[in-house]
């Protein structure tokens, strides 16, 4: 039997819709940055800081989010930018450690005064991430931290835009169960 995999499920498709939900949550909240005076001034970027797993447990998928997140961008600057604004990446590395990603998010918020924050990979970071968020008053876009004990902490500022976790092989099981009998598979890999 050949294994079809809903296209939601494929990684890059993952990568790829939530950087176009972080578009339209940045050209929601964007504003206007012209001045008054009248002069044709150049738009400062849109700062979004992300800190990643570039080393350690999640290295394999952080550096992927790196790779997808640039080419976002690249895409987004050649193509005039959103709202007429630049965007410029501001990444971190976090080691795959809950110490680092707070201290990071600290950073990106007080420090480098990014415009917005992107979440960083798995639960167990953007949990400690989103509460640094919360403080400050800063949205969090997330898109690979969507387990459970990420939103029973009652935070408002989080945002997911991937399926639960908990929901991820939904879909598969209504296929597998929609499939005549005779075809549905008897066994797992």
């Amino acid at each position: 039997m050949q294994r079809r995999t809903a296209l939601w499920q494929q990684p890059i498709l993952k990568v790829v819709g939530l950087l176009i939900a972080a578009l339209l949550v940045l050209s929601a909240c964007g504003g206007s940055s012209s001045t008054t005076s009248g002069s044709s001034q150049p738009k400062t970027p849109i700062k979004i800081g992300i800190s990643l797993s570039l080393s350690g447990d999640f290295s394999a998928d952080g550096k992927a989010f790196e790779q997808g997140y640039k080419l976002w961008a690249d895409t987004v600057n050649k193509n005039g930018g959103v709202l007429g604004r630049q965007v410029q990446l501001d990444i971190l590395s976090d080691a795959s450690s809950t110490t680092q990603v707070v201290t990071n998010y600290q950073k990106l918020i007080t420090v480098d005064h990014c415009d917005v924050v992107f979440g960083p990979f798995s639960s167990l970071l953007t949990k400690p991430a989103s509460v640094v968020a919360n403080r400050y008053n800063y949205a969090m876009i997330e898109g690979a931290g969507g387990g459970p004990s990420v939103f029973t902490q009652g935070l408002h500022n989080l945002f997911d835009v991937s399926a639960p976790v908990a929901n991820l092989l939904v879909s598969f099981s209504q296929y597998i169960l929609s499939l005549p009998a005779g075809q549905r598979p008897t066994t797992a890999a």
